[in-house]
């Protein structure tokens, strides 16, 4: 037994152990937050994790911490503890309501030096946080400051005291809409802010300019800020300021990008003509929705670098005719003028100021809304512009344009005439309209487009750029969307002829394109006919143009739903120089090819076309589609409703195909398709299937993939060996799917693995114990990146919903084998425990003879020394019976109570024992530490053990020391048939006393038990020979 525990005992502290190394590594990774080095700093991504305040896990090593987006409202001392080496924390919009509506907000609570300790801190961000004021005890390391949408109305030198290295402070957003209260700045609270550069006070009712700013200031944001006058002492000290924003301040409210309330009786912002004088430096002025009539000339005398004017949402039309202040900026690069006509006066023609000509250096030309039509000879002004790049006329509502034009500008990139009224050449005349006119008729109205809210937005002007980034960079560009064009003449862009363009026409053609249509255009790269309804029917379509690379026919689905046009896609044979041919979102599902041909092309884009009809009738010649494709070619079939995939469909790819995505379309199609030997993509996109089933057969396709895109499926399970053989797979992508359980297997490759990014999040996985197989492969890789853990959490059981799965506790967990060890011990155990007691109980009184024999046997025989006693009488009993037991104690009188002299002490069974002792070493103590052994007998306890093992105990006193002590007592008839009693009533008669039915005997009992006993202590034992005893 005591092995047995010992055993145990030690098999628990091992578990507790393996508990508590567990439990110190259950966080290896990063977490709640994800840390990438960037150019040697270390920057912890906390954001959007729903966190309730700053986590403490972070590494003491990180640089930068991400914590927007959270719960978080309150900061204290200790929130950024240890984190010594910050340089920038980014706390913006993180006292969200965890109700999920973003209207209900909890002011944010930062209590004084929070960020006191931070030694190194260089950049803290705290907008939107519904702070009262901004925080005190500030590091002196602080270089900037965002304070933007918050309820800060008052800026004072406290505020500011501790901040002398501040370089950036931006308090834009904090009192506008409903807010009635005026945002107050005390005089020099920026007296500390000796270097400060940039001040944004953007949408703060300040109603005049800041007094005392610091000379410091490099840039200074004003827009609307219900400012109405500039002194000619506000900008005094600011020489070196290279930005000044004062747009947004007595505002056009007439259909400008956003209506705040407009100036009292259309009055324009009020500045004094000598403000400007000391802005020496300036490179940026802003004055958009001014309500500015006049531009005084001498605002400009000093400004000889100002590279950008942006005038938009003015009325400045008489200012474009005459533009006397445009001779006073030479180095002038972007000059905006968009949106300055009159209300309700709208000039048939543009007319440019011949001063525009003093713009030598000008590089962009914005005219938009300027609401006239265009002629050659109102563009004369500009014609002598070199370094004109970019001129952009939108929104003007031209219906011709002689192309010629833009021959005056040699350096010339982007034109961008997008949403005007151009209309085709019909045998080369121009289509005028029947009255002679057209934009007198139509009437502007306000907009109500719904502007997505930004704070750091330029509310007036589009930082946008005019065209692609991709189109720009192959050359000029020319944009002519969303206009009046249904059909391209040969003679449409005769003038353009000589130039090399990327062209994006307007929508909505309809015509077919026999390979002369751009003839004129023969230098085009990138070429835009989206959102048409262009009709293929000719092979020799685009063959004209040799330097073509990149063709987007996508969105013209009109004549390929119809079955019985003929749809010809063989002009794609004969384009000489393709790069990227985007053919999506047409539903084709029939053409004329069986398979599609290609010079060397390095991306097809067939998503958003429709051949499951085909494949689900089996039609084999619709399979080989792609297989002419040249190799090294990537595909897009996304988005094809396809329910199955064709089994044989992926050899009829090219052997080399670099990329294949396969997202959004409808079923488990891939069981079995992919075959034994499928051509090996680099990369594979098959998002967005809404039911996916993934078989074993999809690791060999992954042999040479580095990139799996698997998310929004349905996938609920992945084999065991499903990345055995994607050794190369760098990038895997697993999230929003129906993943209720991971192993390790799945993960595991037969070669070293390069996977570094595993995406797992929006799964509903199931967190019990089977889920540490997954954590255990996750701590022992950690090379490989599980972004936002935070998001990967459990859906069951319920005590683990919504917590992370790297938040589990493990502990609780047992692996399989020490379950196994534990349950074979705790059953061998039990085992011999019930195996012992029942040897206990069955054979220890013949294990215990047979050891005292053999023990005898080896030692040899000694008698037990009896001559010093303790009792004069041990008597057993049945201690069960209430009436025997009441019997000997109150019945029972001792034979030598009458003697003289004599002190008689009797020993009860269990009364008189020893405590700790076993029954039978307690029995044998007492029967040999007593002269006699009385033994009062009833039917009942002669057939008790405990009669039988005493009397035996006795008997062995009588074979060892040959001396009989054993008296019965017989209070009702028993052993009748016994052979032992019969022969002891004959050679021991007195030794056996019978309880008499006759009340009147019992003195003689009692007499008769005295004499016994009285023999007894005179003779101390019957000893015998054979039958002649003493008796």
């Amino acid at each position: 037994m005591t092995l047995h525990f010992l055993l145990l005992t030690s098999l628990f502290l091992l578990i507790s152990d393996s508990c508590e190394f567990f439990t110190e590594v259950s966080y290896p990774r990063s977490y709640p937050c994800d840390v990438k080095n960037k150019n040697g700093s270390f920057i912890a991504e906390c954001n959007s994790r729903r966190l309730q305040e700053v986590p403490q896990t972070v590494d003491k090593a990180v640089t930068e911490v991400d914590l927007s987006d959270n719960f978080i409202t309150r900061i204290t001392n200790e929130s950024f503890q240890g984190l010594q080496n910050l340089t920038k924390i980014n706390l913006n919009h993180i006292a969200k309501s965890q109700s999920g509506n973003p209207a209900v907000k909890k002011a944010m609570t930062i209590t004084d030096g929070a960020f006191l300790n931070l030694k190194h801190l260089r950049e803290l961000l705290l907008e939107d946080n519904q702070l009262q004021e901004i925080p005190a005890g500030l590091p002196e390391s602080l270089k900037e400051l965002s304070l933007i949408q918050n309820n800060i109305i008052t800026l004072t030198k406290k505020n500011t005291s501790g901040l002398g290295n501040l370089e950036r402070l931006y308090l834009g957003w904090n009192c506008y809409f409903a807010c009635s209260k005026k945002f107050s700045i005390e005089n020099g609270a920026f007296q500390n802010l000796t270097k400060l550069k940039v001040l944004s006070l953007f949408f703060n009712p300040l109603h005049s300019v800041p007094p005392s700013l610091p000379s410091s200031l490099t840039e200074l944001y004003l827009s609307n800020t219900h400012i109405w006058k500039a002194s000619g002492e506000d900008f005094k000290e600011l020489s070196n300021s290279k930005v000044l924003d004062l747009s947004g301040n007595c505002p056009r409210c007439f259909n400008a990008p956003v209506s705040l309330g407009p100036a009292k009786g259309g009055a324009s912002i009020q500045i004094h003509p000598l403000a400007f004088q000391t802005l020496t430096q300036l490179r940026y002025l802003n004055l958009s929705s001014t309500s500015l009539r006049k531009v005084p000339a001498s605002w400009f005398d000093n400004m000889h670098n100002l590279k950008v004017l942006d005038l938009e949402f003015n009325y400045l039309m008489d200012e474009i005719a005459s533009g006397e202040f445009l001779t006073k900026l030479p180095s002038l690069e972007i000059l905006d003028l968009s949106y300055n006509y009159e209300l309700k006066k709208y000039p048939q023609h543009i007319n440019i100021s011949k001063n525009f000509s003093k713009l030598i250096s000008l590089q962009m030309l914005h005219l938009r809304g300027y609401g006239a039509d265009l002629r050659r000879k109102d563009f004369k002004p500009l014609q002598h512009l070199s370094n004109l790049t970019t001129i952009n006329l939108g929104v003007n509502f031209i219906k011709q344009i002689d192309f010629s034009i833009f021959h005056w500008f040699p350096n010339l990139k982007i034109v961008y005439l997008s949403e005007n009224r151009i209309s085709p050449l019909v045998s080369d005349t121009e289509q005028h309209d029947a009255n002679g006119t057209f934009f007198q008729s139509h009437i502007l109205k306000r907009r109500s487009a719904d502007i997505q809210f930004d704070p750091h937005s330029n509310f007036y002007h589009n930082t946008h750029p005019l065209i692609k980034t991709e189109c720009s960079r192959l050359g000029n560009a020319l944009d002519l969307s969303l206009n009046s064009i249904f059909f391209i003449g040969v003679n449409q862009f005769k003038d353009l002829e000589n130039g090399t363009v990327q062209y994006r026409p307007s929508r909505g053609y309809g015509q077919g394109f026999n390979g002369r249509n751009f003839s004129r255009l023969s230098g085009i790269k990138y070429l835009d006919l989206t959102n048409n309804r262009l009709d293929f029917d000719d092979d020799a379509a685009f063959s004209e143009l040799p330097l073509l690379e990149v063709l987007d026919l996508s969105y013209n689905a009109h004549y390929f739903r119809i079955a019985g046009v003929t749809h010809r896609l063989g002009f794609i044979e004969h384009l000489t120089n393709p790069r990227v041919l985007n053919l999506s979102n047409n539903d084709i599902f029939t053409f004329t090819e069986t398979q599609l041909k290609s010079a060397p092309l390095g991306e097809l884009v067939f998503s958003g076309n429709r051949f499951d009809p085909r494949w689900r009738a089996r039609e084999v010649r619709s399979r080989q589609i792609f297989q002419k494709l040249p190799n090294r070619t990537r595909l897009s079939i996304a988005r094809k409703n396809l329910q199955k995939f064709p089994g044989q469909t992926f050899f009829n790819f090219p052997r080399d195909l670099p990329d294949l995505f396969l997202k959004g379309n409808g079923g488990n199609f891939f069981r079995g398709a992919l075959g034994e030997n499928p051509p090996p993509p680099r990369g594979g996109g098959l998002s967005g299937n809404q039911r996916f089933f993934l078989t074993n057969s999809l690791s060999t396709f992954a042999s040479s993939l580095e990139t799996l895109l698997l998310s929004r499926n349905r996938i609920s399970h992945l084999p065991s060996d499903f990345l055995s053989g994607a050794s190369s797979l760098i990038h895997l992508d697993l999230s929003s799917n129906q993943l209720k359980m991971l192993n390790r297997s799945t993960f595991e490759t037969k070669t070293a693995t390069k996977l570094t990014i595993l995406e797992l999040g929006s799964n509903p996985f199931d967190c019990t114990c089977d889920f540490g197989d997954f954590r255990e492969w996750m701590d022992r890789n950690l090379n490989v990146r599980v972004p936002r853990l935070t998001d990967v959490i459990c859906a069951s059981p319920g005590d683990q919903e919504g917590k992370s799965i790297v938040s589990l506790d493990l502990t609780t967990c047992v692996s399989d084998t020490i379950a196994a060890i534990f349950c074979f011990l705790t059953f061998s155990v039990t085992i011999s425990v019930m195996l012992a007691a029942l040897a206990h109980h069955w054979f220890y009184w013949d294990a215990w003879f047979i050891y005292h024999v053999c023990l005898a046997k080896v030692k040899g025989y000694r008698s037990l020394s009896t001559s010093q006693t303790f009792y004069d009488a041990y008597v057993s009993y049945d201690t069960k019976d209430s009436c025997h037991t009441d019997w000997v104690i109150n019945e029972l009188r001792s034979p030598g109570d009458e003697v003289e002299d004599k002190n008689v002490l009797p020993g009860l069974r269990e009364r008189d024992w020893d405590r700790g002792l076993a029954c039978i070493d307690n029995s044998m103590q007492s029967i040999t530490q007593s002269k006699k052994t009385i033994f009062v007998l009833t039917q009942k306890y002669a057939k008790n053990w405990n009669f039988k093992t005493a009397f035996y105990l006795a008997l062995q006193r009588l074979m060892e020391e040959n001396m009989d002590v054993i008296v019965f007592i017989l209070l009702e008839p028993v052993l009748q048939h016994s052979q032992y009693l019969r022969l002891r009533q004959r050679i021991c008669k007195s030794s056996i006393l019978q309880w008499p039915d006759n009340p009147k005997a019992e003195g003689l009992f009692w007499q008769s038990l005295k004499n016994v006993y009285q023999e007894t202590n005179e003779t101390g034992s019957f000893k015998f020979d054979g039958l002649d005893g003493s008796y």
